[in-house]
This record gives C-alpha cells, sequence and structure tokens, in this order.
C-alpha cells in the first residue's frame, strides 16, 4: 500500500518545524505509530541531532537523525537498521527542513512507494523569492499519492500576510549575489512591500 505524504509550507516565522513537531507527538501518543524524524545536516537551527521549534508553546525539540544534505539516501539502512530493531514497520518518516534536501522529490517518491508515509515541513522560497530546493516539486506527489498540504501563514512587520524570507546581515538586506545557504544569517518574514533585494537583476 502506498503511503501518503503530509507537505507543510510556509514562510519563516510561521511555525513550520512546531507543526511538524505536533503532528509527530499525535501519532506517537495517540496512533502509537513509530515516526522516524530526519534532520539535514544544512540545518544549523538547533545542535547535532535535534529538531527545535523557535515556537516554545508545545512540544519545543525533538531527537532526529541528522544526514548530509546531498546524501538522503544514507538514511535507507539505518530505516531497515531501526525497522529490525523494533521488530515493526515504521509508520512515518517525517523531515524537517526540506528545502536543504537534495533529491527530496526522489527520496520521498522511494518512501511513500515503500508503504511509508512522510511528513515534510520546509521553505517553498528562498531569499531571492525564487523556489528553493524541490519543496515546491513535491506538492505534485501530494496530488498523484494522495495527502495535503498545509500552508501556513506570517506576518510582516506592517501587519501584512508575508510571503518572502528577508535575509538580514548586519542588520541590512543581504544581497542577490550572496549565496543561497550562509552560516549564521538571519531571517525575517515580509510582505511583497517591504521585501528588498538588493542587486537584482530583473
Amino acid at each position: 500500500m502506498l503511503g501518503k505524504l503530509e507537505l507543510i509550507v510556509g514562510p519563516m516565522r510561521s511555525n513550520k518545524t512546531a507543526e511538524l513537531l505536533r503532528r509527530i507527538e499525535t501519532r506517537r501518543q495517540y496512533a502509537k505509530q513509530y515516526v522516524m524524524l530526519l534532520k539535514p545536516s544544512d540545518d544549523t537551527k538547533a545542535a547535532a541531532g535535534l529538531v527545535e521549534s523557535r515556537n516554545q508553546n508545545g512540544c519545543g525539540r525533538m531527537e532526529a537523525i541528522e544526514f548530509r544534505s546531498a546524501d538522503p539516501w544514507s538514511v535507507l539502512p539505518v530505516l531497515a537498521a531501526t525497522e529490525q530493531q523494533i521488530g515493526k514497520h515504521i509508520e512515518c518518516v517525517a523531515i524537517d527542513e526540506g528545502q536543504f534536501v537534495q533529491d527530496l522529490f526522489l527520496f520521498t517518491k522511494r518512501l511513500l512507494e515503500s508503504g511509508y508515509d512522510v511528513m515534510v515541513s520546509g521553505l517553498e522560497l528562498d531569499f531571492r523569492g525564487m523556489p528553493f530546493g524541490e519543496m515546491i516539486d513535491i506538492s505534485w506527489l501530494v496530488r498523484t499519492y494522495s495527502g495535503n498540504i498545509t500552508e501556513l501563514v506570517s506576518y510582516c512587520s506592517c501587519g501584512a500576510k508575508a510571503i518572502y524570507p528577508q535575509r538580514l546581515v548586519d542588520g541590512k538586506p543581504a544581497s542577490y549575489e550572496s549565496p543561497i545557504i550562509m552560516a549564521g544569517d538571519f531571517y525575517e518574514p515580509r510582505c511583497a512591500e517591504h521585501f528588498v533585494l538588493p542587486g537584482r537583476p530583473h
């Protein structure tokens, strides 16, 4: 039987990780399911081996299996070994910060076809306002394999709905030429009117 995909998307500060952790806890507590939580190495929001939400209401952090963002396939032997250890099929695999995962589309498709429910949370747009990784691509999997997409909302400081992640370096908007992934960068949600991208070519 094919698995189902739950996709959680939204801008910065929209509580994507908090929602993912809440769903994991619900599956574990009420459905008695085994949920394996995965964390790509490019996610530096929390300490190694931990997924942590900035929203401290509810479940704030959970232990996770960390893998190199460029190689999610390395998780498959860990998945098989865990199933052998617990003596049953793992019901669900959850991935936080999915925008960092290379081969996210194919990896998620493989899990679904192997009968795992999959939950993925992440950003759809990078700091340039362009598609981030394969987060938008995997919405096709929801339509094809069934599941749902939850679009969470954040707000700009002006009160309008935020759709962009504004990267700030030393308190100023980062330039278009800065790399997609930067260590120690800072973001805030911005609406279209207040989103600033110096050096944008068009």
